[in-house]
């Protein structure tokens, strides 16, 4: 996909004004797939690969073309390269599960004019619930090894992930 006439905020002092005439470039692949390895034991992978970039794009400034900031082919702010999902489900009864997910983040970065980069992370999550008639409880753990991690972030700051949750939860199923 391909995207004219772009607006971006471009901060002159404490301001941000508005900027229009780049593009945006959106290629990329998203793929997934579930298999039954036995009767209680579920595969699962998902994918997604991308390739965003600014098109021809350029910030001009009007009083000193000297300032012209050329984005042309840079990597668009926090939109990772490829994401990849994989994990597995098992059902060793038919009143309880387990599930492990694994979620690996490629490098992203944070500002349009890619000077600086969030690095990749990989995070593991564990869930078992058992259920009885409606009712379902669930331990769960987000972040199980406790990873230090980025997710996003921009020119100036860093949003720090979400340490380890560890988590009890109940649902009750209405018909």
């Amino acid at each position: 996909m391909n995207e004219d006439g772009v607006v971006l905020s471009v901060r002159q002092g404490p301001f941000f004004v508005p900027t229009n005439s780049g593009q945006l470039r959106y290629k990329g692949v998203e793929t997934g797939v579930r298999v039954a390895a036995t009767p209680k034991v579920s595969l699962y992978v998902n994918a997604s690969f991308y390739h965003n970039r600014f098109g021809t794009f350029v910030i001009e400034d009007e009083e000193n073309p000297a300032n012209d900031v050329s984005l042309t082919g840079n990597r668009l702010a926090i939109s990772p390269d490829h994401v990849v999902n994989w994990g597995a489900t098992i059902t060793p009864t038919s009143s309880t599960n387990i599930t492990f997910d694994v979620k690996h983040v490629g490098d992203t970065a944070t500002d349009r004019e890619n000077t600086f980069t969030v690095p990749a992370y990989t995070l593991f999550d564990l869930a078992g619930s058992w259920r009885r008639g409606p009712i379902r409880v669930t331990l769960s753990a987000h972040n199980l090894f406790n990873q230090e991690y980025y997710w996003s972030g921009g020119s100036e700051t860093l949003d720090p992930g979400s340490p380890r949750r560890v988590l009890v939860t109940t649902a009750v199923l209405f018909k």
